[in-house]
């Protein structure tokens, strides 16, 4: 070991708006050079799609869908396409510079980034890899599907054809926030309620079907924790939010939030509000 200690944080269940809200919040705060690289795995309650920053909401989410399901809808802090979360999967971030990465663009920090991912599931049994560099992402009605996980990106990490881990970066001013979306199951006939998209099945999984075995989040959760220590040679320390962190995440929950499940007062049905 370098003796280098990075931070290592277990939020477990949140809303969708408050964990974008935080994930942005640490990114701050390490560009400040208040906390040290950050590695936050969390998962979601109640059940959130999540939106690329730039990605049209009403072109991808059926918001009456949202209503029936009481499914909220939040706009991540990095870029990509949409994904359905659930409590059925590990969610992580990693903040880091991109000079402690050694990397000099996107892709070169998601190649540096996916060794942490490889050796932790290394760890539980399986062999993953990142998109092959030169490899088609498909049919151009495939490029128009809102779906994250219906769509191989170069970024995104494979277990023999299919995909099981969904990436998305965001950089500023040379600091990095890279969140992954790991499925524990994937219920795919969700995304046919969910977003607008054609019924076609995806060549993806989740990590429950790919290791024939259900493997507990908190066992997930410190696979990952040792599988960014040992890639990047680090002690990943047991860490908390600062106050700092915490009064900024509150700051950014509103503007995450696009559509929230809500109780119309006389009625016992809900609506998906629309959000700034």
């Amino acid at each position: 070991m370098t003796g280098e200690r990075w931070r290592f944080i277990e939020s477990g269940a949140r809303p969708g708006a408050e964990n974008m809200a935080v994930d942005g919040a640490i990114l701050e705060a390490h560009a400040a050079g208040n906390v040290p690289p950050t590695l936050r795995a969390y998962t979601w309650r109640p059940p959130a799609v999540s939106l690329g920053r730039f990605q049209p909401a009403d072109l991808s989410v059926d918001f009456d869908a949202c209503r029936r399901l009481g499914i909220d809808v939040v706009r991540r802090p990095t870029g990509g396409r949409a994904i359905l979360h659930t409590e059925e999967e590990v969610t992580f971030s990693m903040v880091v510079s991109a000079r402690r990465l050694g990397t000099t663009g996107v892709m070169d920090s998601y190649r540096a980034l996916a060794a942490g991912v490889i050796a932790a599931l290394r760890s539980l049994g399986l062999d993953a890899r990142l998109v092959e560099r030169s490899a088609r992402t498909g049919s151009p009605a495939m490029a128009r599907d809102p779906a994250c996980f219906a769509v191989k990106a170069r970024c995104d990490l494979m277990i023999g054809d299919a995909k099981l881990v969904g990436s998305a970066q965001v950089q500023r001013n040379g600091f990095i926030l890279q969140q992954n979306s790991l499925p524990l199951r994937l219920r795919s006939e969700d995304w046919q309620r969910v977003f607008l998209r054609a019924a076609r099945p995806p060549k993806a999984t989740g990590l429950w079907d790919a290791a024939k075995k259900e493997i507990p989040y908190p066992d997930v959760a410190e696979a990952l924790r040792k599988g960014f220590a040992a890639a990047f040679d680090v002690e990943l320390d047991q860490g908390e939010l600062s106050e700092e962190e915490l009064r900024r995440a509150r700051e950014h929950t509103p503007a995450a939030q696009v559509g929230r499940p809500e109780a119309k007062k006389d009625t016992r049905t809900v609506t998906c509000r629309r959000g700034g």
